[in-house]
């Protein structure tokens, strides 16, 4: 401001600000208050200025500025697409415009998501006589490259030439119903690829997270697994970064998998920039590296590898020394895996949503605090320990750093207490470097605890006027649990969240069925998911559960993924948004449910009368969610199947529900588009439509046209999309599925397309 109180008072003349000091100053506080509002007409003139820029206008001045050039409004999704930036950029596109950089950053900048540009008519070839064979000639395949015959199965990356192909790659022409029971692929690209005015815009689903200096898991002495729990699962790439319109994305620029030949031809492109390892504390250098298919062989070795190299496979994630090595006492990975969404454990950052908690919020003003590896904590069993010292209403910290894996027993005596009004938090997180004994980052960090947690709630003391004294409360988040958690003893509230409790409860319990409840809420408590995976879950009817954002899977649809202890009587009330539920479900009441996929059937000979079951039909909410055949719900609205006869039409189909997988539970391209775009907002229904993946691929539908050369058209490729086929896995492998409970041995019937597949 140009002025402050005291300077329009210091402008009056002396004698009257004189007399007013004898008066009791009224003149100076009137002055006060023109001041003030003398600042806000200042600061609007200022802020009249600053909106004519878009890069300092208000965010209501945005549509007004883009409405200067033309700009077309696309839909605001959660990737961090901002219209600023975008209606700032258009410029810039236009003057690019039908160039494969500008569709390319287009592609990139309004869906959030890497994307690849393919000119397909480069492709296009007329077809050789054989009379007069040209072997050099591009037409010719060289079957000799790998890299070309890796890449020819409907990739971006295709090099191999086609001959004309008449029908066309934008989306067909057609009736469309409501609800739409078409396949998505039908409404992101037709049926050809190969011809002279198709472009395909090819966009990638998973997101690459890197973990960094996480303990290897140790099958023996020289073998070893990068995934926390030892399954197989392959290794991605993590692209690089680089200013807008000033590269070509190539294969090192999207996450996907790495495969072995590209690994072998490329060593120095991954090995380094996208994993590491680290033996003893040193760095494994790459001379000392090599690709190798490290499969499971009849007599249950993996390959013999040459004399003084470590084998890396980074499409099962195995490394194997040589026999002639000396292993390290000590193997630590550095190592990108991809999954489509920040669910479940995982190195992303929980401040967020971890920071609003208490203690977590505020550490320092924590009564305890304990953080597991140090000499005062060795393990989570002492930590625990400690805390069930304390009296009732204590607040307390137990934190787990880094990617370590620890194995517990906190059951019986071990057991975590929470007396009435206390507070534990349990997470993961790492220690500030230059901070504080409690100054913690909670980000780049997930532990994996192997065994069972019991959770008791001790008795609530005698309050002065009868009422009901508040129950304890734990919070878990950030962590990996391969066993089962079980709350008994009086009433507690449970949060867990950003956790995976594995499904079938993990390789570590090798003797209990893969439909083991992974979660036992024996008593009246409250238990709470969030942005979590977890196995069956087994709920007392006095208690309550609420899931959001999170998958539920029972391993089988014709398991039981909800259910009282028993797994046949009902389970708590259950409230339920934004998530997958592989399994049956009987409940109670049925608060609510929202956006939410059951993927569920009856087996052979069930005695269940409809494998989602509510006993209180008068009561509850289901809106805007895929149901199965069977159903005993209340009152719906917006669901899919609108009616009983059209139920294996509208139902979902899933790339894999293997768990390890990289697209585990993800819809894949044969799935119905009323499922896809059947959830409150427009976006798909179940545990993915907090990435909002209808938006952004509807934002690129928006955009591609606009900045297309005359004449040609695009359609748009998702990766991956195709359902994948369960092959004949090693027991608890990357494909590994649990022994059907369908009494038909077909749990993958429903992933397979075609008409009346899912009647099979």
């Amino acid at each position: 401001m140009s002025l402050d109180a005291a300077g329009l008072y210091a402008l009056m003349p002396a004698v009257y600000r004189t007399r007013d000091a004898v008066s009791g100053g009224p003149l100076q506080a009137l002055f006060k208050v023109l001041a003030l509002q003398a600042g806000m007409v200042e600061e609007n003139i200022q802020q009249l200025y600053d909106d004519e820029f878009v890069e300092t206008c208000m965010p209501w001045v945005i549509p007004y500025i883009g409405d200067l050039i033309g700009y077309n409004s696309i839909y605001q999704i959660a990737a961090g697409i901002d219209s600023r930036a975008e209606v700032a950029n258009t410029i810039g596109y236009r003057r690019r415009k039908g160039t494969p950089i500008a569709l390319q950053q287009v592609a990139t900048n309004v869906s959030g998501r890497p994307a690849v540009v393919v000119e397909e008519f480069r492709r296009v070839i007329t077809t050789q006589s054989m009379r007069l064979p040209r072997p050099h000639h591009v037409a010719c395949l060289n079957l000799r490259c790998s890299d070309v015959l890796e890449n020819l199965h409907d990739t971006a990356f295709d090099l191999s030439s086609r001959t004309v192909e008449v029908r066309r790659i934008a989306p067909r022409l057609r009736n469309i119903a409501t609800p739409d029971p078409a396949p998505i692929d039908i409404a992101l690209h037709g049926g050809g690829r190969f011809n002279v005015p198709d472009i395909a815009v090819h966009l990638w689903r998973c997101q690459p997270w890197f973990v960094d200096h996480a303990p290897a898991f140790v099958i023996d002495a020289h073998r070893f697994k990068f995934h926390p729990i030892g399954l197989d699962a392959p290794l991605f790439s993590l692209p690089p970064t680089y200013p807008a319109f000033t590269h070509i994305n190539t294969r090192l620029d999207v996450p996907q998998p790495i495969r072995r030949g590209e690994f072998e031809r490329q060593l120095t492109d991954f090995y380094g920039p996208s994993l590491m390892l680290y033996a003893d504390g040193v760095v494994v250098p790459v001379t000392q590296i090599y690709s190798a298919n490290l499969a499971d062989r009849p007599n249950g070795t993996w390959c013999k590898v040459a004399a003084g190299k470590i084998a890396i496979d980074p499409e099962l994630g195995r490394i194997q020394y040589a026999a002639d090595l000396t292993p390290p006492q000590s193997l630590r990975l550095s190592y990108t895996y991809g999954f489509p969404a920040a669910i479940g454990g995982g190195p992303y950052d929980r401040t967020a949503t971890l920071g609003q908690e208490m203690p977590t919020a505020h550490p320092e003003q924590a009564q305890f605090f304990a953080q597991v590896g140090t000499a005062a904590f060795p393990d989570l069993a002492s930590a625990v320990a400690q805390w069930n010292l304390l009296p009732a209403g204590s607040t307390g910290i137990i934190v787990l750093t880094g990617f370590e894996r620890y194995a517990i027993d906190l059951t019986g005596a071990n057991a975590i207490l929470l007396a009435s009004g206390s507070t534990l938090a349990i997470a993961a997180a790492v220690p500030v470097p230059s901070g504080g004994a409690r100054d913690m980052v909670w980000n780049n960090a997930c532990v994996t605890l192997r065994g069972n947690i019991t959770v008791q709630g001790l008795p609530p003391p005698a309050m002065p006027e009868g009422e009901t004294a508040p129950p304890g409360q734990l919070i878990v988040n950030g962590l990996w649990i391969e066993g089962q958690l079980v709350m008994g003893g009086n009433a507690a509230m449970i949060q867990m969240s950003d956790c995976t409790l594995i499904p079938g409860l993990g390789a570590a319990n090798p003797g209990v069925s893969p439909c083991e409840p992974g979660v036992v809420v024996g008593n009246d408590s409250t238990f709470c998911m969030a942005r979590c995976i977890s196995g069956p879950i087994a709920a007392n009817v006095a208690g309550s559960v609420r899931v959001c954002n999170s998958i539920v899977d029972a391993n089988s649809p014709c398991c039981v993924a909800y259910a009282g202890l028993d797994g046949y009587s009902p389970g708590a009330d259950l409230h339920i948004e934004d998530s997958t539920v592989i399994g049956k479900v009987r409940t109670r009441t049925l608060q609510l449910a929202s956006n939410t996929i059951f993927f569920a059937r009856l087996g052979r000979h069930d005695p269940w009368p409809a494998a989602l079951w509510c006993s209180r039909r008068q009561t509850g909410c289901v809106r805007f969610c895929s149901l199965p055949r069977e159903a005993i719900t209340p009152r719906r609205y917006e669901c899919l199947p609108p009616d009983a006869s059209s139920a294996a039409r509208f139902t979902p189909s899933f790339i894999t529900l293997s768990y390890g997988h990289p697209a585990y539970a993800l819809l894949s391209g044969v799935t119905p588009i009323a499922v896809w775009r059947g959830a409150d907002d427009g976006s798909q229904m179940g545990v993915y439509h907090q990435i909002q993946e209808t938006q952004a691929v509807s934002n690129v539908q928006i955009r591609t046209p606009e900045y297309l050369p005359v004449m040609l058209e695009a359609g748009i490729f998702l990766h991956p999309s195709q359902p994948m086929l369960r092959p004949a896995p090693p027991a608890f492998s990357y494909y590994h599925r649990a022994a059907s409970c369908c009494g038909d041995d077909d749990d993958d019937s429903a992933n397979l397309p075609g008409i009346g597949s899912n009647l099979l």
